[in-house]
């Protein structure tokens, strides 16, 4: 057969039957079906030949083969199709120039083929029993087809290796090849379970009469009588079992007449040891006694480890298997879960987006045409951010405990979100996860919170209010009295008039500042955060407090710091927290007299410099104390410890937020006889902070007669005294009292002022503010009211330099110089 030789193609088995061809006993080797040369070996073919694997490879089919004209027709029949596979006996020569006897079987795929060598140099053949005694010629060849029978059934288990797609389906087609080609008339594979009773399972029965298997009830339990036959001994031990004679074999015992009835006369039970540890065993009956010699039984063990190693290669595949479904599914579980999480999930690199949820997109509000993935995180991250977020982005640091920043939307429109993230792998490298979460409704209501709280700290104050305006009231009633009784009697001379004026003057100086600040208390705080002197706020906030307290009998002590401490912040939330911290205190007391009458309360509030270059402020009472056991929930919201009916339970949550924002924070210290909390605050930079303008308004100018001032105010006599007052002092008057009587005036008699109220009757004053702009909107205009929304109400005027607000009850003084100062042509 002339073959001609070409150069080795590249190509070999796949990882799988590479690792199983390897460990087969026989030479294996794959030719390209087109040059017919060698394109890969086995281990056994290598150490049998002495060439290595380059060598082989430089070999074609001529040179394996023995030469043979029997061989060429048989070979050409096999490419025609015309044959399955070609069995043949010759001598293989290694490369020292020595032969051996082998078997070799070529078979044909697609386009390559398979030459399997079998070494038959142990084995008997025929022409060595035909040069035997004829006596013994019986014995010889039944020697020769039982090795032969062996040596088949271990090449087309290799095959079957090859070929397997899983455990079960080559654990039957392992029994059917032994039953089919070998001729063995039964074979099955049990595998030992460890469940109760420890029975051995059929995986795998081929050949006549499987009823057996089933009704023998195996078991590989020692104390079981039906676990001592081969099949249990060769499981437990882990080597081979043979029962040579059914009929005497004693441990056979429990099965011998089912098996003499089914005609089996001996046995061998093959152990299948996977990693190391015995899983089962391979079972193979024979019609003859005492059938399986040393040479058979070597090959049937090679067979068994042949099927071992392929069961460990299929579960290992299986595993392979189940490991990717299983990461598949657990990928689209958890990318279904995150995309149906309502927080923007993103994964980036150094800032750059590898990968956004659905959410992330919406919360952005992009266009359906546009993606995240491929973008900088600075994209979208508001640009105060950026110089301190995005070197930490580039270092590769991630924020483990939430951060609260800015997100732009997509259109320019601003939104909070508090941010996480830590570190993961994706796509094999290492990246950063991060989750936004929208804040704007948790603000909202967390703003919401913070009035209530001022609300109700309002409500428990109500009866110090009071108190504090009928003082000042009641000395401007009595002063006003006598001044009246004094001129009815002719006694009322200037300076006792400009005396009792001055007291009435400055009492309700003291009315309108406490009312503006319950004013500024309790409207909802927008002001932007500034450097205020915290000590001030504490000051203004004991002087609210003051009269609460001494009601009850309780005696405040004081301690402040004579120099100024600046904080961050808002002042307005810093005295709503020691507004609740005393009030607090109030009702301790209270509740402790309740249970001890005749009880001394005091409330201690000290202010100072601590140790870490903070303020601490401490507010202590004598009053019932903290319950350990609530300690841990004292800050949160709606926890209240007074009775049904008193506190809404959101004080200290509340006073606990504040403190937190103005980077400090708000504890309870334990083990106190009383309560006793501490707040302490970060200082900030001194930014100038001067004490409170207390000088005296200055004298208004004179005004011009050419100046006119449109009055308007639905309260007579306040409209009364500041037209007379204006007039007084030079300027043109016009008087109305309704924003509509107001703008027809000014549309007959345009004013150079116009002094306003806001809440009217028949059109309001922000009306009439639209109205007058629409004409002039320059137009110079002074609201003087006493609406406590009106700083909020006029806030889109926040920028108009040509209009002022006055708060009620207002001094003439200042109405003045206003108007002096908005008379004059702007610069």
């Amino acid at each position: 057969m002339m073959i001609k030789t070409e150069a080795c193609p590249a190509d070999q088995p796949d990882a799988l039957m590479r690792n199983v061809l390897e460990e087969v006993a026989e030479e294996v080797f794959l030719l390209d079906g087109a040059s017919l040369c060698v394109t890969w070996a086995n281990r056994t073919a290598i150490r049998r030949s002495g060439y290595d694997l380059k060598e082989l490879c430089g070999l074609n089919l001529a040179d394996l083969l023995p030469p043979s004209q029997e061989m060429d027709h048989l070979f050409r029949s096999l490419r025609q199709g015309e044959r399955e596979e070609i069995l043949h006996y010759g001598k293989r020569r290694r490369r020292d120039g020595s032969r051996y006897s082998a078997t070799f079987r070529l078979r044909c795929f697609d386009n390559a083929l398979a030459l399997f060598v079998s070494d038959d140099s142990e084995a008997v053949t025929l022409e060595q029993a035909l040069g035997r005694s004829a006596r013994r010629f019986g014995d010889f060849e039944r020697e020769l087809l039982r090795v032969n029978r062996a040596m088949t059934a271990l090449t087309r288990v290799s095959e079957a290796l090859v070929r397997a797609k899983d455990e079960a389906s080559l654990l039957d087609e392992v029994c059917r090849l032994a039953h089919d080609i070998a001729g063995y008339p039964l074979v099955w594979v049990g595998y030992a379970r460890h469940t109760p009773g420890q029975p051995v399972e059929a995986m795998a029965v081929a050949g006549r009469d499987e009823s057996y298997i089933h009704e023998a009830d195996i078991t590989w339990s020692e104390n079981d009588p039906r676990g001592r036959g081969p099949a249990g001994r060769a499981i437990r031990s882990g080597r081979m079992q043979i029962a040579r004679n059914i009929a005497t074999e004693t441990s056979f015992a429990p099965w011998r007449q089912a098996a003499l009835r089914h005609g089996f006369r001996s046995t061998i039970a093959l152990p299948l040891i996977v990693q190391g540890l015995p899983i089962g065993a391979m079972i193979l009956y024979a019609t003859d006694i005492d059938a399986f010699d040393d040479k058979e039984v070597r090959l049937l063990g090679d067979l068994a480890q042949n099927l071992s190693y392929g069961i460990h290669t299929c579960r290992v595949e299986a595993e392979r298997a189940r490991a990717e479904r299983r990461l598949k599914e657990s990928e689209a579980r958890y990318r279904s879960l995150v995309e149906l999480l309502p927080d923007a999930v993103l994964v980036h690199r150094h800032g750059n987006i590898l990968f956004a949820n659905a959410k992330a997109e919406q919360l952005l509000h992009l266009p359906p045409c546009d993606r995240l993935v491929g973008r900088h995180l600075a994209s979208f991250l508001h640009p105060r951010h950026h110089p301190q977020i995005l070197p930490l982005i580039e270092r590769g640091a991630y924020a483990q405990v939430p951060r609260e920043m800015s997100f732009v939307r997509h259109g320019g429109q601003e939104f909070p979100v508090e941010v996480v993230g830590t570190e993961i792998h994706f796509h094999g490298e290492c990246a950063r996860l991060i989750v936004a979460r929208d804040i704007t409704e948790r603000r909202q209501v967390q703003a919401q919170l913070v009035q209530t709280a001022k609300l109700a700290t309002l409500g428990e104050m109500a009866a110090g209010m009071a108190h504090e305006l009928s003082q000042p009231i009641n000395v401007i009633r009595m002063a006003a009295e006598a001044t009246l009784m004094f001129m009815d009697r002719g006694k009322a001379n200037h300076d006792f008039q400009r005396t009792q004026f001055s007291m009435i003057e400055a009492q309700a100086g003291r009315m309108a500042e406490i009312i503006d600040h319950i004013r500024i208390f309790s409207r909802k705080d927008t002001a932007p955060v500034e450097v205020f002197d915290a000590i001030l706020v504490l000051q203004s906030a004991v002087q609210l407090m003051a009269h609460q307290a001494e009601s009850h009998d309780i005696a405040v002590q004081l301690a402040f710091p004579s120099a100024p401490w600046p904080v961050s912040g808002r002042p307005v939330q810093l005295e709503q927290v020691i507004l609740n911290l005393l009030a607090n205190a109030v009702d301790a007391i209270r509740q402790r007299r309740e249970e001890q009458p005749g009880h001394r309360g005091f409330i201690s509030l000290k202010a100072a410099a601590g140790a870490d270059g903070m303020l601490r402020v401490e507010v202590c009472d004598n009053g019932i104390g903290i319950p350990p056991d609530v300690l841990d929930r004292l800050f949160e919201p709606f926890f209240t410890t007074k009775p049904v009916g008193h506190g809404t339970g959101l004080g200290l949550s509340v006073s606990f937020g504040i403190a937190t924002s103005m980077g400090g924070r708000l504890e309870a210290l334990p083990g106190r006889s009383g309560s006793c909390f501490v707040l302490t605050l970060p200082r900030a930079a001194d930014c100038g902070l001067l004490a409170a303008d207390c000088a005296t308004q200055p004298l208004p100018s004179a005004g011009t007669e050419a100046t006119h001032v449109l009055l308007v105010d639905d309260e007579p006599l306040a409209v009364e005294t500041m037209a007379h007052f204006l007039g007084e002092l030079g300027y043109r008057i016009s008087i109305a009292h309704n924003g509509r009587e107001a703008w027809e005036v000014y549309r007959n008699d345009p004013a150079d002022v116009v002094v306003t109220d806001l809440r009217m009757p028949d059109m309001d004053g922000e009306m009439l503010i639209d109205h007058l702009r629409d004409i002039d909107p320059l137009q110079p205009i002074v609201v003087v009211t006493g609406h406590m929304g009106a700083t909020e109400q006029l806030g889109r005027h926040g920028e108009d330099d040509r209009l002022t607000l006055l708060k009620k009850p207002v001094s003439l003084a200042a109405l003045a110089q206003e108007v002096e100062r908005l008379s004059r042509p702007p610069a």
